[in-house]
């Protein structure tokens, strides 16, 4: 009876272990790749920002477009509407970087005489 559990034990450790074994040669593709790019155009006051996937590391070189809902799709850099996507992002972030700036300064705050911390 103590050898059927021990194989049981040594059954399960063994199939727990081959879960995280990755072939030889391998390379663990990282969860922001493109796989496939999606195949209509997706109305552009949705997408809010992107990022680029490299082929140097992933199987697809494509722009990661997020949406206002967070959700994610691929597109292919080649079309059109990819780059002008791109291109607008770009602007935009410009434009709103020097406002951020000014609106970061911050000015000593009038408090009670017992504090004074600035903020």
């Amino acid at each position: 009876m103590a050898g059927l559990a021990t194989l049981g034990a040594s059954l399960l450790l063994l199939s727990l272990c081959a879960h995280r074994i990755d072939p030889a040669g391998s390379v663990p593709i990282p969860s922001s790749c493109c796989m496939s790019f999606i195949s209509k155009q997706v109305p552009e006051n949705r997408v809010v920002s992107y990022q680029l996937s490299s082929a140097s590391v992933c199987p697809l070189a494509g722009v990661i477009f997020t949406t206002r809902k967070r959700q994610k799709f691929c597109g292919n850099p080649r079309q059109h509407w990819v780059q002008k996507y791109m291109k607008k992002l770009d602007a935009r972030r410009k434009t709103a970087s020097p406002g951020v700036r000014t609106m970061s300064t911050k000015a000593p705050v009038q408090g009670y005489p017992a504090n004074t911390t600035s903020i």
